[in-house]
């Protein structure tokens, strides 16, 4: 690593007056992966990490599923085209030149395609777990629900905190989001990326 990234890297961390608004530039072309629960926190540090990270395009599974033509499919169908998506977008945005945040449930298939791909584009893979515990998770759905005027399914709910926090994480960074604001797993993401 060069010795005046080093430094700019301490200034960011050190010198920088706090709540300024720094933007990190990427050094390596990288695949940020973003899992956890719903109510994890994984939109809202993507979207904090494509401000300060250059050149960067987030990705949402979500999103994908949404946009889909054809909603009228089961959900696995679904899921399974909207990450179709996400890798095809990937692979367009790393041609590039630019990195990629991914905001995914992931499963071993999904993060295996996504080594290939990191490994394919010589792209640095960052994954990150986002964790809280099952109360905070759900009253963070509830309130997100009920600024969009929803009722929150807590069935569903249940189902995906079980199959998610069921995972093997292997070499996952787990980053608890209990105390820490978006900002706060943004930052602490971005000082592991550029290191």
């Amino acid at each position: 690593m060069p010795r005046w990234r080093n430094w700019y890297t301490h200034y960011l961390e050190v010198v920088a007056p706090q709540g300024m608004e720094v933007r990190i530039l990427s050094w390596a072309q990288m695949i940020i992966l973003l899992d956890g629960s719903k109510g994890a926190g994984k939109s809202s540090v993507s979207e904090i990490l494509t401000k300060h990270l250059d050149k960067s395009v987030p990705l949402s599974l979500d999103n994908e599923r949404r946009a889909l033509k054809n909603q009228k499919r089961n959900r696995t169908e679904l899921n399974r085209e909207a990450f179709e998506n996400i890798i095809n977008k990937a692979k367009g945005s790393l041609g590039e030149g630019r990195n990629v945040i991914i905001d995914c449930g992931l499963t071993k298939e999904r993060v295996s395609i996504l080594e290939h791909l990191a490994s394919d584009t010589k792209s640095k893979l960052h994954k990150f777990f986002l964790k809280a515990s099952y109360n905070t998770l759900l009253n963070r759905v509830r309130f997100r629900d009920k600024t969009k005027g929803k009722n929150t399914d807590i069935e569903r709910f249940d189902e995906v905190f079980k199959i998610i926090h069921s995972k093997e994480l292997g070499d996952f960074n787990v980053i608890e989001t209990e105390k820490l604001s978006p900002e706060g797993v943004a930052n602490a993401i971005l000082r592991m990326v550029n290191k």
